[in-house]
């Protein structure tokens, strides 16, 4: 996935490719000529997000076989 950033109205627009014609979907500006990002690379707090919640252990799960035994 890839994204520009508008310079008329300041908004990320996405896309999967990164060539091609490219307006701005908030206010159709031609975002051809400026570089594509990656997503990751714009925005990495998104993609790269830490996951908070604890992990659970293998042996915290009891397997569908003791389940029913």
């Amino acid at each position: 996935m890839y994204t520009k950033t508008c310079p008329k109205c300041n908004q990320p627009s996405f896309s999967s490719c990164m060539l091609g014609e490219w307006n701005c979907p908030i206010c159709q500006t031609d975002l051809s000529q400026f570089r594509a990002r990656d997503v990751g690379e714009a925005f990495p707090s998104i993609i790269y997000k830490k996951n908070t919640t604890p992990q659970q252990s293998e042996s915290d799960y009891q397997s569908a076989f003791e389940t029913y035994i």
